[in-house]
Order: structure tokens, then sequence, then C-alpha cells
């Protein structure tokens, strides 16, 4: 699992040009939000920043388990092989 920011920004920009109405619909209410209420327009930013940056550590973490888990399935395969091949090597002897 690679973690690629830019993946993720391209995957949002492709929905969007897909479907413009509701880009359109959003962007109406994000302006009618910063202009009415300033304050809830900027908590709403606030906690999305949060959940964003709480999502890509969770991501990334998760990532580096995975990863990790790999590597050792990969040695422990290999040492399965070694060990048959052992084994194989004394049973001809």
């Amino acid at each position: 699992m690679n973690l690629n920011i830019g993946t993720y920004y391209a995957e949002v920009i492709n929905y969007f040009q897909h479907n413009i109405y509701i880009a359109i619909i959003l962007a109406g209410i994000i302006f009618l939000l910063l202009f009415r209420k300033p304050k809830f327009f900027f908590t709403l930013v606030i906690i999305v920043a949060i959940n964003i940056a709480l999502l890509y550590v969770i991501s990334y973490t998760s990532s580096i388990g995975v990863n990790q888990k790999k590597n050792l399935l990969q040695k422990s395969e290999l040492n399965v092989k070694k060990d048959l091949i052992e084994t194989k090597e004394r049973e001809v002897k």
C-alpha cells in the first residue's frame, strides 16, 4: 500500500470534473458560509483539517504495519524453504 497524497488529490479533482453540478453547489455553499457565517466556516475548516491529518496518520501507520507483515511473511517463507532443502539434503546422504 503506497501512500500518495497526489493520487488522492487527483481523484478528488477527477470526481468534481465529472460531477460539475455537485462541484458548483458545493462551491456555492462554501462561499455562502464564508460570507454569511465566517466563524462557523473557519470552525468547519479546522475540523476538516484535523480529520484529514488524523486519517493521514492512521493510513500511514497502517501502511507501515502492512509492509512489516509482508517482510515477516517473506522471511518465514525463506526459512521454511531453507529447512526443506536441508532436510532433503540430509535424506539424500
